[in-house]
This record gives structure tokens, sequence and C-alpha cells, in this order.
């Protein structure tokens, strides 16, 4: 007994006579059509994934072409930013100066209330001495009016008595007529007291 296997039957096909069954009839029928049909599915889902393809790429070109703006808007933003933060540098260090000046104008405010504080003070006491000085002068015045009049007086009082004195004189002591070169004291006695007398009228005037 042979332990061999046996032989397939495959090794007798080519000598099969000529009226054997041709292998294509062992395939389905319908495996065309349905093939068919999935090729042309197949080719329909190509035509639409190319025509979402070319949409993507265009999707892609205007997102490309918006990340080109974005980028420009995103520098423009950080130059202007730039230019902010140097504008608020810029009016930090004129709030400084400001806040300064407001300082010394007020201090200058101050300084000029109270200079024309003093002002007022002074111009007050200016009144008050010109008016002093006013009465001071008037009173001067009134006191040279007087001085004048009495030296006036005193003047003629002193002519009088000098014009009795010179008569007592005459009287006393007659002038000889041998001496007539000599000015007679009267004389010069007339001309002191009309110089007095022009004093006097001076003085009065």
């Amino acid at each position: 007994m042979s332990l061999e296997p046996p032989q397939p039957e495959k090794a007798e096909e080519p000598s099969l006579p000529a009226d054997a069954p041709s292998p294509a009839r062992l395939v389905n029928p319908n495996l065309t059509g349905s093939l068919a049909a999935d090729h042309v599915a197949l080719q329909n889902d190509l035509i639409q994934a190319q025509e979402l393809a070319a949409d993507f790429q265009r999707q892609l070109a205007g997102k490309s072409n918006e990340y080109a703006q974005l980028k420009q808007i995103l520098e423009k933003t950080e130059r202007d930013l730039a230019h902010f933060n140097e504008g608020i540098v810029e009016l930090r260090a004129e709030r400084h100066r400001l806040a300064n000046e407001a300082m010394r104008a007020v201090a200058f405010q101050t300084k000029l209330a109270k200079v024309t504080s003093e002002r007022d003070r002074l111009r007050i006491d200016l009144e008050v001495v010109r008016h002093a000085l006013a009465q001071k002068g008037e009173e001067l015045m009134t006191k040279l009016h007087d001085r004048d009049r009495h030296i006036a007086e005193l003047v003629v009082e002193m002519v009088g008595l000098r014009q009795a004195l010179e008569e007592a004189r005459k009287g006393a002591h007659p002038a000889p007529a041998a001496q007539p070169a000599s000015p007679p004291i009267s004389q010069s006695t007339a001309a002191v007291d009309d110089s007095d007398v022009e004093i006097v009228r001076a003085i009065a005037r």
C-alpha cells in the first residue's frame, strides 16, 4: 500500500476534450457591470476629489493672500504700535513739563499775589506819607510866613529904633559946619533904613 498523496487532477487538464467548458464561464456575468459601475463611481469620485482639491487650492491661495494681508496688517500694526509708544513717551515728557510749568505758574501766582499785596501796602503807606508831607509842608509854609512876618516886624522895629537913635544923636551932638566933606550919619542911616525896608518888602512879597 503506497503512502504518497494522490496527484491533483489539474495535471490532466490539458488533456481535456475540446468540448470542455471555458474558464470565462466561471466568472460572474454581473461582475463586469458592477466593476464598470464602480469604475464610473470612482471616476466621479476622482473628479469630485479633483474639483475639491482645486477648490481647496483656491481657498489655500485665498488663505495665502489673506495671510499676506494679515502679515502686512500685523507689520503695520507693529509700526503703529511703536509710533504709539513713542507718542506715549513724548506725552509723558510733555506731561512732566506741563506739571513743572503748572507748579511754576502756581509759585509765580503766589509770588505775584504777595508782591501785589506788598505793592498795595506800600501804596497806602506812600499815600499816608504824602498826606503827612503835605500837612507838614503846609505847617512849614505857615511857620515860614509867620517867621517872615515876625522878621519883618523886627526889621521895621529896628529901623524905627535906628531912626530914633539917630535923632537922639543929632539932638545931643549937633554936627559942626566946618566938616562938610564927611557924609552925615543921618544919610547913611537913611540908606541903611531904605535897604532894610526893601528887604522887608521882598520878604513880605
